[in-house]
């Protein structure tokens, strides 16, 4: 795998620091790049009558390419990824109160596979932890740059992306009001959507992050949630990987529904030296990026599946997409739209790129019929 430009993300320094300190820069060199990205897709349009546009739940957008819910925890990154031409823009997940989250190391560079355990590794291999723990700013700083976002970047798909936060002793109903609340807050703020997040494999068991394993819970929890944003807003549901859906689609679809498939997943991970890291926190990172490419496919077709009996639901593709075939190969097992963690920080190009081969397959497709 080549990447061609440093990660947006410095993955020498805590989440905080880049929280504060924003994403790095964009070099000349990429800027121009990204120009003629932009151009190349925009003659094409012109010249051929196609588009990449699509309609999501009522409100049409320049593409079906998104970032998902952890790269962007504050107005500067969505802002940015906006500019990068990612038409679903997820703020990462909040909580209702301020959380710290987990110290060093949060983002590496590993490669292997799930079988034998994961090394970290000094250079990109296009896979990393995500080892977050989702820390959370005050609630009103998250406020107040989520209704920022949504004031500011009405062409795009605005989704704000919500947890609970749960501990041994916390019970159902609070976990219910938790996420009902957050999500009304959502709605309100302006967000298209609102996205629960019920798969965070970075936090310990019994704390929330493995919610969508019992279908029955995550069903309770949509419902709680339906019932206070109304029947016509756009819900969408993060899930981690599971080998069939049928039960947690069962227990929590309607048709103003989003699946988003999948999060990462939890893993051992050493150093060089073969010493376990993250053991703080149970031993294990969540592994993202491509590692996890034929998970995410099996879990987008296995989801497509289930759309029977009547069943309308949309399925967002997430899971190591860091390049348009990536993309394609999602859509093509049932996805209506993609989303991308690592590959959007890895690749500042990848959302146009993105773009630009769905185009060129659209302006193919309308050429040989």
């Amino acid at each position: 795998m080549e990447i061609t430009s440093e990660p947006l993300y410095d993955v020498s320094s805590s989440f905080w620091e880049n929280f504060d300190r924003g994403p790095r820069t964009l070099t000349d060199q990429e800027t121009s790049r990204l120009e003629r990205l932009s151009d190349e897709i925009c003659n094409l349009e012109k010249s051929s009558g196609e588009s990449t546009r699509v309609t999501l739940f009522g409100k049409t957008i320049p593409s079906p390419v998104g970032v998902a819910s952890g790269p962007a925890p504050n107005y500067r990154w969505l802002a940015l990824f906006s500019q990068l031409g990612y038409s679903i823009l997820t703020y990462k997940t909040m909580r209702d109160r301020r959380w710290i989250g987990h110290g060093m190391p949060n983002l590496l560079h590993v490669e292997g596979d799930f079988a034998h355990g994961f090394v970290s590794h000094a250079g990109v291999t296009g896979s990393i932890t995500n080892s977050l723990g989702m820390p959370t700013p005050e609630p009103g700083f998250w406020r107040a740059e989520a209704r920022r976002v949504a004031e500011t970047v009405r062409d795009r798909f605005f989704v704000m992306s919500v947890t609970a936060t749960v501990g041994r002793e916390t019970s159902e109903e609070d976990v219910l009001s938790q996420f009902s609340s957050l999500a009304l807050e959502g709605k309100n703020l302006g967000a298209d959507a609102v996205e629960l997040n019920l798969s965070c494999p970075n936090i310990l068991p019994g704390e929330g992050g493995e919610t969508f394993t019992d279908a029955k819970l995550s069903g309770r929890v949509v419902d709680a949630v339906r019932k206070r944003v109304g029947g016509d807003y756009p819900v969408f549901i993060k899930t981690g990987y599971l080998r069939d859906y049928r039960e947690f689609v069962e227990e929590t679809w309607d048709d103003r529904v989003a699946y988003v498939a999948m999060n990462s997943v939890a893993a051992v991970v050493r150093d060089r030296d073969g010493v376990p890291l993250f053991t703080d926190r149970g031993g294990k990172a969540g592994i993202c990026g491509s590692a996890i490419r034929e998970l995410a496919r099996r879990a987008v077709a296995n989801l497509a599946e289930q759309r029977t009996g009547g069943r309308d639901y949309k399925i967002v593709g997430l899971g190591g997409i860091l390049g348009p075939r990536d993309a394609v190969s999602l859509m093509k097992s049932g996805a209506d739209a993609v989303e991308s963690a690592t590959g959007a920080l890895l690749n500042p190009f990848l959302a146009l790129e993105v773009r630009l081969r769905l185009l060129q397959t659209k302006v193919r497709g309308a050429t040989h019929r």
